[in-house]
């Protein structure tokens, strides 16, 4: 499955999938950032999971994967009773989402649509990561492929999200501003555009204030550790999932030039957690560390 879907998908069986979407598309717009005739659009649908057609679904199962088939349609060959309180309503679209098949089924219906668009236009980069698109190409391509995106999308259960796809790109021949060529509504940042949670531009402001956010996110969050008032839970979870791994994203999809700021703020954060599990905040703490916190922290958790 891998094989008939790495094409263009970079979820299913890719390993790095993220980052391998946000370089190509940094680098893209690094070689080619003068040249006004291309656009990058960066396309969401509403709601995806839970409203794709499960009958398509199927179909697509059986005529790709037969070997599961027999347990897909047990999984989703009649409506889910979903409990609200003392009531329930029936699903009678979409897959479950923490369904350890989720993404691949959900790849199988979006490859109808991805091969339609595939075979229709002419694109220099075109790379999904589940519902997040990035089609990058001349602009009267990439208005193409948005048609046939609000042509076909909807007969798959996929409705476009107008108010979360954006066109970016810094430099214009002006023929992507002609009256009807894009829909109405449609983002138009200027500086670059936020892409799975990193940053695709060439402003270095732009992309520093976006891992500055990022950080400040995960530091709020290992704010509100104390709470458990369980120093060893609360290590665990900051071992886990709200440590070095937050800044190590940044670092590897950014220019680290760009992570100076963000890397300080993460840093003190880190430290001032890490003390107060420790030391609950005591004296000389920060007196036995004469490096970055956060390098000491990261070698401590590779032993």
């Amino acid at each position: 499955m891998a094989k008939y879907l790495n094409d263009f998908q970079f979820v299913v069986g890719v390993s790095g999938g993220t980052k391998a979407v946000l370089h190509s598309a940094n680098r893209v717009l690094s070689e080619r950032h003068n040249d006004g005739s291309l656009s990058m659009l960066t396309v969401d649908f509403s709601n995806a999971f839970n409203l794709v057609d499960r009958s398509t679904l199927l179909h697509e199962v059986r005529l790709r994967c037969p070997s599961i088939s027999l347990w897909v349609e047990f999984l989703y060959g009649q409506a889910a009773r979903l409990y609200l309180g003392d009531t329930h309503i029936w699903s009678f679209t979409g897959v479950q989402q923490g369904d350890p098949l989720g993404p691949l089924l959900f790849a199988f219906m979006l490859h109808l649509l991805l091969h339609n668009i595939r075979d229709n236009c002419k694109l220099l980069l075109y790379a999904w990561y589940l519902d997040d698109g990035t089609l990058i190409g001349d602009s009267e391509e990439v208005a193409k492929a948005l048609d046939i995106i609000k042509a076909i999308g909807p007969k798959l259960g996929l409705q476009l999200n107008i108010n979360k796809t954006e066109l970016f790109w810094p430099s214009s021949d002006g023929r992507k501003l002609r009256e009807g060529l894009f829909a109405v509504g449609i983002g138009w940042p200027s500086l670059g555009v936020k892409l799975l949670g990193g940053a695709v531009s060439r402003d270095a402001s732009f992309i520093s204030n976006l891992a500055i956010k990022r950080d400040e996110g995960a530091v709020n969050l290992m704010r509100l550790l104390p709470q458990f008032s369980d120093p060893q839970s609360e290590l665990l979870l900051l071992r886990s999932c709200m440590g070095i791994a937050k800044l190590f994203f940044g670092l590897r999809t950014c220019q680290p030039v760009h992570m100076e700021d963000a890397a300080l703020l993460f840093d003190n954060g880190l430290c001032r957690t890490i003390e107060d599990i420790v030391v609950c905040g005591g004296p000389f703490f920060g007196d036995l560390f004469p490096y970055p916190f956060a390098l000491v922290v990261w070698v401590y958790t590779r032993q």
